[in-house]
């Protein structure tokens, strides 16, 4: 379904991006404006629309998008939305893939290229930024975020508010806890544990990292 208009929550530069994603995907003029703490008397970030103000301005019953890149905001910022009675729209820009067995919820991103395969699950408030890909069978909780060239590869079982940076790797099979974060470039062979910070390839903690580098 079309909505008749959309409010981008985050006026920064990935919510200028969505912004334009959402014209290539509903047409022009179909965002209203944004709502950005940052600009409480509303402003002009030069997007085609104005930022209407802040999160006081969510309006129930409007369809919104939240445009944020880290996975805990994005959480916060849906909730906010939903408290207030607004509602949250998926956005899945034309050139993205999803399979026709996959299952998408409330409040999704997908960005050009982005790819979900057969039998995938993508929890509310997922982002999958250009080029990321979730695998067959693959499930990732609400509120996490893939950059570019992320990758979820078969059956892995990603959690909540979960960040993989640019060229991110879970390879098949494993699991992602809640509250992790990968950093950018890392493959992880192995699971990764909740609230952990994994980074190289093979992916090690990064306090590992730090470790290593001083014993050099």
């Amino acid at each position: 379904m079309t909505p008749r208009g959309v409010v981008v929550v985050g006026a920064g530069g990935f919510g200028r991006e969505v912004a334009q994603y959402a014209a290539q995907r509903w047409g022009e003029g179909v965002v209203r404006g944004f709502l950005d703490d940052r600009y409480p008397g509303g402003g002009d970030i030069g997007a085609g629309a104005p930022v209407l103000g802040g999160l006081a301005r969510v309006a129930a019953g409007v369809d919104h998008v939240v445009a944020v890149g880290h996975a805990g905001v994005r959480a916060a910022l849906a909730g906010r939305v939903a408290a207030a009675g607004g509602r949250l729209v998926t956005l899945v820009h034309p050139g993205a893939h999803v399979a026709p067995t996959a299952r998408l919820g409330e409040g999704c991103v997908l960005c050009p290229y982005a790819f979900v395969g057969a039998g995938a699950v993508l929890g509310a408030n997922v982002v999958l930024n250009t080029y990321a890909s979730v695998a067959h069978d693959a499930v990732v909780g609400r509120d996490t975020v893939l950059s570019p060239y992320a990758t979820v590869n078969g059956a892995v079982r990603v959690g909540a508010a979960v960040f993989l940076g640019t060229r991110a790797t879970v390879t098949p099979g494993h699991a992602v806890g809640d509250g992790a974060a990968l950093s950018a470039g890392a493959v992880a062979f192995h699971d990764v544990p909740a609230g952990a910070t994994v980074a190289g390839n093979p992916a090690v903690p990064r306090r590992s990292l730090r470790l290593a580098a001083a014993t050099r």
